[in-house]
């Protein structure tokens, strides 16, 4: 339990709130100071027995929250935190308390505590309280001690136990409730056993107890009144901060340049090719001044590409200050794509054998996949045109292949044979070099028009 609670309950209905009938005796009455935030140290109104024998009767004492044990030196200055709480399972024990459950218990009556929660970093408090509205009671323990000044001051402790299946989600540990009369009476006038204390201190589990968040300005002593135990809606910290992480995520991916303070670049505004998603007709996202031709459409973009030359700048070739794109012109272009097309399909070597060896890539070829710069050139290519010296005639030439340093050879019966035949390969070569050079520029306008198509 912690050192919080709200007691504004009034001297003269504290023994009602204890179920007696008549009134009882107040003591020290004038030291009482309601509170909606009460902390260790203040004065709260307690039942307990005063008088011997036929004298004895129950009065109500307002007492300092805080025991303070009788053999505390005078010399000391009270500290009213240090037992504000007394757990029940050690109360036997621990000579603080063993020595009052014989004759020093007493009942305190609050209107209900407080329980903070902890989250992240943050804590919630919550008040506590019967549903209904009805001071609660409390098993307590009293004791006096004198000050240097030779006055005797009464303090008092809660004792607490764990926490009911209900409240455990909030904290491990809460105050002991007296359920009934009969545990009322029991705890205040009877001889009690270790096991009746025991089965008085056991958790509050009937449903009437609720609960629900309060302000966490309450966790000042200085902050009271009705504020205190106004309901609120808890602000979680952990829920606040994943929503704000999402939110950032989505506005990030909904924003553009001009959104995150950036203002777009010309080349931007005035860009020949739509953006993705955006149908060429449409106009978002575009300047005012932005229209349908001031851009290729997919048809005049197609014809272009397939009319270039192999080492033809793409940009001049899409560009058409003079004026739209002569389709009559673009479709004759379309046309001697066509045949060379069909020139890839047959076979570039009608004439080789089987012991025919394929030849290495000529200059030309070399020369071409340096002004491409193909990202479509990988290892496997390179080794299936130039990495076997006897394979078979299928072997299909690669347009993207790099030059390999031929290594020195021993003159032997088998290299001059090899020489000899690289001789009778010499004219078939010449044959397929132009074939090879067209199927690289080929491959070139494939890869412009598929990067174009995406864009």
């Amino acid at each position: 339990m912690c050192g919080r609670a709200r007691c504004t309950v009034r001297v003269d209905s504290v023994g009602a709130a204890c179920g007696f009938r008549a009134p009882l005796r107040a003591v020290n009455a004038d030291r009482y100071q309601p509170s909606y935030n009460v902390a260790p140290g203040a004065h709260m109104p307690v039942v307990r027995h005063d008088g011997a024998g036929d004298a004895r009767e129950p009065v109500v004492h307002c007492m300092r929250w805080g025991l303070v044990p009788s053999f505390t030196k005078k010399s000391e200055r009270p500290d009213f935190f240090r037992m504000f709480n007394a757990r029940s399972e050690s109360v036997h024990e621990k000579t603080s308390f063993r020595r009052l459950l014989a004759k020093n218990r007493c009942l305190a009556t609050l209107e209900g505590f407080y329980e903070w929660k902890k989250d992240g970093k943050q804590k919630q408090p919550y008040y506590v309280h019967m549903e209904d509205g009805h001071p609660l009671v409390f098993a307590a323990l009293y004791d006096t001690w004198e000050s240097p000044e030779g006055e005797t001051m009464y303090t008092f402790t809660i004792l607490t136990t764990r926490a009911s299946k209900r409240l455990e989600w909030l904290h491990d540990r809460m105050p002991v409730i007296l359920k009934s009369q009969d545990a009322i009476d029991s705890w205040l006038n009877s001889e009690l056993s270790e096991d009746s204390i025991h089965k008085l201190t056991q958790p509050y589990e009937s449903p009437d107890l609720t609960w629900y968040p309060v302000t966490p300005a309450m966790g000042r002593p200085a902050f009271n009144g009705p504020e205190c135990v106004e309901e609120i809606k808890p602000k979680v910290a952990s829920e606040s901060k994943i929503a704000q992480m999402f939110g950032k995520q989505l506005a990030h991916q909904n924003t553009g340049p001009a959104d995150k303070g950036m203002s777009p670049s010309p080349e931007r505004r005035v860009s020949p090719y739509p953006n993705k998603g955006m149908s060429p007709n449409s106009d978002k996202g575009m300047s005012p001044d932005f229209r349908d031709g001031d851009y290729l459409n997919e048809e005049d973009f197609k014809a272009l590409l397939a009319g270039m030359e192999p080492d033809q700048d793409v940009t001049k070739a899409v560009s058409h200050p003079e004026g739209p794109v002569d389709r009559s012109k673009t479709s004759a272009l379309s046309n001697d794509s066509s045949s060379l097309k069909e020139q890839l399909h047959e076979d570039p070597r009608p004439h080789q054998d089987k012991d025919t060896e394929t030849p290495g890539p000529s200059p030309q070829l070399v020369k071409s996949e340096e002004e491409n710069h193909s990202p479509h050139a990988n290892k496997e290519e390179e080794s299936a045109t130039l990495g076997r010296t006897h394979g078979p005639t299928s072997v299909k030439i690669s347009p993207v292949s790099t030059p390999v340093k031929p290594q020195a050879r021993k003159a032997s019966p088998a290299a001059k044979d090899n020489d000899s035949k690289r001789q009778r390969t010499t004219d078939t070569s010449k044959l397929t070099s132009k074939t090879a050079l067209d199927a690289g520029a080929k491959q070139k306008q494939s890869n412009l028009l598929g990067f174009f198509s995406k864009q």
